[in-house]
C-alpha cells in the first residue's frame, strides 16, 4: 500500500483526516479490501479501490509444504514481471516472511536458482512491503494461528544493490502507525556490497545484518560468489569491523555447504581464521545451510559433514548452528526461489 496515495485520494474526496486512521488500522491488521474497513463510505471505498489499491501485486498461486511449516507465493507485479516470497513457521505461533527486493539477481551465486534468472529490475518500496501485507492478509483469510512478527530480506535479489529502496521499505515496516514492526525483528542479507554494509550500520543500527559468505578464501569465494571480485574478503572484513563499531550488533554469516567444495576441514579452518579479529566472538554467528538442490552442478553435504564442519567452527570458539531448511518440497528453501517459467 502506498500510504501517501491513499491519503491524497481521501483528501480529493473531501474526507476528514480520521478516515485515513480507519483505513490504516484495518489494512495493516490484514483487511484485503476497502469493503472491510468499518465506517468507510461507499464512494470512498470504490474510489480508493480504483486509485489506490491495497496491494500493488497479485498472487498467481500459493503452495504449502507437506508439513505445513512453509508457504510459497508467486506474485505478479503491475509491469508483468513476477517474484516469489515465502512464509515460514519456525515455531508453533511464530511466523517469518522471507521477501524479495529484486526481480532476479545480478550477483549470480553459482548455487542459487535466482541467479539463473539474471536481473530484470529492482522492486519499489511499495512492492517490497506489500509482500508482508500479502502474507498478513493470507494468514487472516486462512485462519492461521500466531502472528507474523519477523521479516527477512533473503528472497530474490541483492538488497544492497537497491539500497535506497530497501531502506525506504524498512522505514515503512518500522513505522509504528503502519506495520509497527520492531527493528530487531527485521533482517537484511547481503552477498557483500562492502560500502553499503558500513552505511547500513549507521542508518539501521538495530536491524539485523546477515552476510552470505559461503567461503573464506578469495579464490573459492570468487568462484561461488562473483561479488567477491568487486569486494574481496579483506574489503569485507574492513567493512564489518566498521559496522560493528557503529552498530555493536550480532552479525549472521550464511554458509551454504557444498559437497567437496567448501565443506572440508580446511574450509572450516579458513572460516575460523577469517572470523578471528573481526570483533567480539559473541557478535559473530555462523548459520550453516545444507545446500538445497537447484538446477546447478553442486551437491549437498551430508548431515554428518555438516555436523563435523559445525564442530570444527565451535571448537575454534565461534557460535555455529546448522539451520533448518523449511519448504524444500515446494522449492521454497534457501537458494531455491526463481521465476523461470513462462507467465501464465
Amino acid at each position: 500500500m502506498d500510504s501517501a496515495r491513499v491519503q491524497s485520494a481521501l483528501g480529493a474526496l473531501g474526507q476528514p483526516p480520521y478516515r485515513w486512521d480507519q483505513v490504516r488500522r484495518a489494512v495493516f491488521d490484514g483487511a484485503a479490501s476497502y469493503d472491510e474497513v468499518p465506517g468507510l463510505p461507499a464512494l470512498a471505498r470504490s474510489t480508493l479501490a480504483e486509485r489506490a489499491p491495497i496491494l500493488s501485486l497479485r498472487a498467481r498461486r500459493v503452495e504449502a509444504s507437506s508439513d505445513g511449516r512453509a508457504r510459497k507465493a508467486l506474485l505478479d507485479l503491475p509491469d508483468g514481471s513476477s517474484v516469489e516470497t515465502v512464509l515460514l513457521r519456525p515455531s508453533e505461533r511464530r511466523w517469518t516472511a522471507c521477501i524479495s527486493s529484486q526481480v532476479g539477481c545480478a550477483v549470480a551465486c553459482t548455487f542459487c536458482a535466482t541467479g539463473l534468472m539474471g536481473l530484470a529490475r529492482s522492486l519499489t518500496p511499495e512492492e517490497i512491503t506489500d509482500q508482508v501485507l500479502f502474507w498478513r492478509q493470507y494468514m487472516r483469510r486462512e485462519g492461521l494461528p500466531g502472528r507474523l512478527d519477523n521479516v527477512v530480506y533473503m528472497g530474490m535479489g541483492e538488497p544492497f544493490s537497491c539500497y535506497d529502496r530497501v531502506a525506504a521499505s524498512l522505514r515503512v515496516l518500522m513505522d509504528q502507525r503502519l506495520f509497527g514492526m520492531g527493528a530487531r525483528h527485521l533482517s537484511v542479507s547481503t552477498s557483500g556490497v562492502a560500502p553499503r554494509i558500513v552505511q547500513f550500520g549507521r542508518d539501521f543500527p538495530q536491524v539485523n545484518l546477515a552476510l552470505s559468505l559461503h567461503a573464506a578464501t578469495d579464490a573459492l569465494r570468487s568462484r561461488l560468489v562473483p561479488m567477491n571480485k568487486a569486494y574481496d574478503l579483506k574489503a569485507l572484513a574492513a567493512a564489518l569491523k566498521e559496522y560493528l563499531a557503529a552498530a555493536n550488533r550480532k552479525i549472521f554469516f550464511e554458509y551454504v555447504l557444498l559437497k567437496g567444495e567448501n565443506d572440508r576441514a580446511q574450509d572450516a579452518r579458513a572460516l575460523s581464521a577469517w572470523l578471528e579479529g573481526l570483533g567480539p566472538r559473541e557478535l559473530l554467528h555462523v548459520n550453516l545451510i545444507v545446500f538445497n538442490q537447484t538446477d546447478t552442478p553442486h551437491r549437498p553435504s551430508s548431515e554428518t559433514d555438516a555436523r563435523r564442519f559445525q564442530s570444527l567452527v565451535l571448537g575454534a570458539g565461534f557460535k555455529a548452528t546448522v539451520r533448518q531448511n523449511l519448504g524444500r518440497d515446494i522449492d521454497g528453501a534457501c537458494g531455491q526461489l526463481a521465476v523461470l517459467e513462462e507467465r501464465a
